[in-house]
């Protein structure tokens, strides 16, 4: 690796070909172009430079998750955490030519778990092969130095609170261990706010509603407290990034054998057992008889209506040459009349493209989807929208 100081104080980092390539093809994983470029510009930054630091510096740096973890961050935030001396650094990488202050999202600082020691501003001109690395601050300078943008939830700290001397930075990693490097941060994790105990069930109808790839920004969808909570934890924040990826899917062999995937319940538990028979009844009516595997899911449909739910009912019914005839409805929830005005209803191929959709008028207590085939190993998606609102669910048989 070539690597060269083109000021006195700044570090330039050459970027391989073949690196840049490599990086360019992992990020094709990733679920809207948006995601896919923060993912390109980081694993280059990531690579180059842990590369570097373990040549001249620290041998033992490492990636603070593993590589296998990090397609779950890249996926909704910008930025890499890697270790080493005992220390954590978050290197933020940006093609911004204008250097004039630092951006830092803030799940890096206001997370406790997240929060590092130190954070380097990286240049990433990966058509012209190189990265700049061209300065850095501590999370405790943040923390007083730094504005605030509540609208993209970042801390931007502008270019004189910013040590423009990398030298200086491993100097000071070396020989000044005992330096405070971060504020004072309380144990619930957030500097003006506690992050709440989120039970499964709100974290499933979270990454129901965060779950549609072409959302583009997810962490601003969720009051910051909530997503913090969200993210936070490893298994949720990876069940995220696998919604995102349509790798999560109902199987629906299983319910022809007894086997019912999470959070798909009997129609009794949300029309309850008191006058369900009318319920069930009705519902019995419009093609879900008694010989249909039938099973129905709450959809929380957030902050569109106060956090109204509807509930999304699914009738399987075998046919003949390993095929099934798939109904779904959607319905108001108990205590509830009709559905919301304009919610939709659609059927979408596993590509995505919209095959069915139907729409709610004013007074409807339920929409359905024209009946339909699947075989044994297709794939299909039902999409459930209000406004700009989406949930999504996958299904193969």
């Amino acid at each position: 690796m070539i690597s060269m100081f083109t000021e006195p104080t700044e570090l330039l980092l050459e970027v391989s070909p073949l690196l840049r390539s490599q990086s360019w093809q992992n990020s094709q994983i990733y679920a809207n172009p948006s995601s896919r470029w923060c993912a390109y510009i980081n694993q280059i930054c990531l690579d180059v430079f842990l590369d570097w630091v373990k040549q001249e510096y620290f041998p033992d740096a490492e990636i603070w998750y593993s590589s296998a973890d990090m397609p779950s961050f890249w996926e909704f935030v910008n930025g890499t955490a890697i270790s080493f001396g005992g220390k954590k650094v978050v290197l933020i990488p940006s093609e911004a030519i204008d250097s004039r202050e630092l951006e830092i999202p803030q799940e890096w600082v206001d997370i406790q778990s997240w929060a590092a020691d130190y954070y380097l501003a990286v240049q990433v001109k990966p058509d012209e092969d190189w990265v700049r690395v061209w300065g850095y601050t501590t999370h405790k300078e943040l923390k007083s130095l730094a504005n605030y943008d509540s609208i993209d939830r970042t801390y931007c700290l502008p270019i004189q609170h910013i040590t423009k001397d990398i030298n200086a930075f491993f100097l000071t990693y070396q020989f000044c261990r005992e330096e405070e490097t971060q504020a004072a941060m309380p144990a619930a994790g957030y500097a003006n706010a506690s992050l709440p105990e989120l039970t499964a069930t709100q974290a499933e109808n979270l990454l129901q509603r965060l779950g549609n790839p072409s959302a583009k920004f997810s962490r601003l969808e969720l009051p910051l407290t909530i997503w913090g909570a969200l993210l936070e934890q490893e298994h949720w924040r990876q069940q995220l990034y696998n919604y995102r990826q349509g790798k999560i899917k109902v199987n629906l062999s299983q319910w022809l054998e007894g086997l019912f995937s999470s959070g798909w319940e009997a129609l009794e538990i949300f029309f309850g057992t008191n006058g369900s028979s009318m319920a069930l009844g009705l519902r019995s009516g419009y093609g879900l008889g008694e010989v249909a595997t039938k099973r129905a899911k709450l959809i929380d449909l957030g902050m569109q209506l106060d956090s109204k739910t509807v509930v999304l009912l699914v009738a399987l019914i075998p046919e003949v040459d390993r095929q099934i005839s798939v109904r779904v409805q959607l319905h108001p929830t108990a205590g509830e009349f009709y559905l919301p005005e304009n919610i939709k209803l659609a059927l979408l191929s596993e590509s995505g493209d919209m095959l069915q959709e139907v729409e709610a008028r004013s007074q409807d207590n339920f929409v359905q989807l024209p009946r339909f085939d699947v075989e044994s190993g297709e794939n299909f998606c039902i999409q459930v929208g209000l406004n700009n609102f989406q949930i999504r669910e996958n299904f193969i048989f």
